[in-house]
């Protein structure tokens, strides 16, 4: 069914002439009218730079795993048949065993949204070697130098709002960061390899874009709300408001007024925002990003956000990359300069817990998380450059569609060391195909967009499936064996589900 804002939305007019859309609120409805399902969010989140204990035994990142004769100690061995064993276990359970915390950066804050997350380990980007940068939402000729031979291709977020466009559904695409020092360091590209426009840093203007001295449109003046109701005292008061509406209605407008002194206390710290600014400013910044963002998704104004945040811990967008060379020596697996590994992991965890937790603890408390998907994919593994055996970490099922507490472990466990030879695991491009299905998108929708290699890298996959170039690049495929992982995967269907994964 298409979005139509005359059966889904109701509009009230609040003071002066701001806009205050409220949710759906089915007690309203006509006798026997059903409601249009509510359109899904996207909210991807890109994270740079590993180079730090991610994953492994004394992972601070991901769930700690001890390893005995191939096997993760204390989870579930899953073997997937014409492919090697995966491993996973209960997100609630981990943190049972590990003194209610899954990890360093995931610690007890987490505890709580367990129930609601996801924890991937071991995704790797197929078509890009070692050295390369920024794949991680899909267009991956934008790496390094761009001279990777890839093809430019639309990043998710810009692949799910193209598709919400042919739904009838709302196809804004937000971007956002932590300051305008990031305006070049963004994951967010079109299918031609620009960037995507709608870029902010100062939650006032996006707030104000959608909010600020909005008018009903004439198209609204036949909304029941309209017709029924004068202002919110009078929706309060009407005698059909449910109990489960009156919450949410109550929840909503809190929210949104929240938000609009928020915006008011940030104005003067985004004005002030500069190279000299402290961590504070851009953390505040990104946690009032948030509240526009919840606000927007409630009021079905935009449902697709794509955020980052290099200069945030620093004002140099470059020094995450600084410190993670500087900080740990991967062959050796040992801090190499403790000041500059410290500064890493701490940027890592206000991405995680500014961009995402706050995020997701705001969208649980209107309602609106079970129907996102927040997805944080990392740049790199714990490894150089490499781009193999990534983690992820995502929040929200997408409508019931992901399986949440829930830990996935995709390498192959039996081979490899992940100290000296990092893993492998399952491809990227295959999780990429999973999110865009959970936003309900069919493959046959994404699948024409696919782009191959020009040097006729090999690809032993399903022609055409998954999302993203699914040829193994020249540089991982004989230098450092991830084509021999794949020699056997003949046909693999990058479009299905990867295992555990679905609901």
């Amino acid at each position: 069914m298409k979005f139509s804002r005359k059966s889904r939305r109701f509009f009230l007019q609040g003071a002066g002439t701001t806009l205050l859309a409220l949710p759906l609120l089915e007690s309203l409805l006509p006798k026997g009218a059903k409601a249009a399902p509510t359109p899904k969010s996207f909210i991807g989140v890109g994270a740079w730079n590993g180079l730090y204990r991610m994953y492994g035994p004394a992972s601070q990142l991901m769930p700690p795993t001890q390893e005995s004769s191939g096997s993760l100690v204390g989870l579930a061995k899953v073997n997937v048949p014409g492919r090697h064993a995966i491993h996973h276990a209960t997100l609630t359970e981990l943190a049972q065993a590990n003194g209610g915390r899954i990890s360093d950066i995931i610690d007890q804050e987490f505890t709580p949204y367990l129930s609601k997350m996801t924890m991937l380990q071991g995704l790797d980007y197929i078509a890009l070697g070692w050295y390369h940068h920024s794949g991680q939402f899909g267009n991956w000729h934008k790496s390094a130098d761009q001279s990777e031979g890839n093809p430019d291709m639309a990043t998710l977020d810009n692949v799910i709002a193209d598709w919400f466009a042919t739904q009838g559904l709302p196809s804004d695409v937000v971007t956002y960061s932590a300051s305008w020092l990031d305006g070049d360091w963004g994951c967010s590209f079109k299918a031609d390899g620009s960037r995507t426009t709608a870029q902010f840093n100062d939650p006032g203007a996006l707030w104000d874009k959608y909010f600020a001295d909005a008018q009903i449109p004439t198209d609204f003046k036949a909304l029941l709300v309209d017709r029924v109701l004068e202002d919110y005292r009078a929706l309060k008061q009407n005698p059909r408001l449910g109990n489960e509406d009156r919450i949410r209605v109550d929840a909503h407008i809190d929210h949104l007024a929240v938000t609009e002194q928020k915006i008011k206390e940030v104005a003067a710290v985004c004005d002030q925002l500069r190279p000299d600014s402290d961590i504070s400013d851009r953390a505040l910044l990104l946690r009032t990003m948030n509240d526009v963002i919840v606000g927007l998704i409630s009021c079905g104004m935009a449902n697709v956000f794509m955020g980052w945040a290099q200069a945030l811990v620093s004002e140099d967008p470059n020094q995450w990359h600084v410190w993670s060379h500087a900080g740990y020596d991967n062959d050796n697996d040992a801090v190499a300069d403790s000041s500059a590994y410290t500064s890493l992991v701490e940027h890592s965890r206000s991405v995680m817990k500014d961009m995402c937790l706050d995020l997701a603890k705001k969208l649980d408390a209107v309602g609106q998380l079970d129907n996102c998907v927040i997805a944080c994919i990392q740049e790199h593994n714990k490894r150089g450059h490499e781009s193999w055996n990534v983690p992820v970490i995502t929040f929200g099922s997408a409508g019931g569609v992901l399986a949440t507490d829930k830990y996935i472990d995709y390498r192959n466990v039996a081979d490899r060391d992940d100290v000296v030879y990092s893993r492998f695991g399952f491809p990227m491009n295959q999780l990429y195909a999973n999110l865009l299905m959970s936003m309900d998108m069919p493959p046959s929708a994404f699948e024409p967009l696919n782009k191959g290699r020009a040097d006729g890298a090999s690809s032993p996959f399903k022609a055409g499936s998954g999302y993203g170039v699914n040829a193994i690049h020249p540089d991982a495929a004989y230098d450092y064996s991830l084509g021999g992982h794949y020699a056997s995967w003949a046909g693999h269907d990058l479009s299905g589900w990867l295992p555990e994964l679905k609901a």
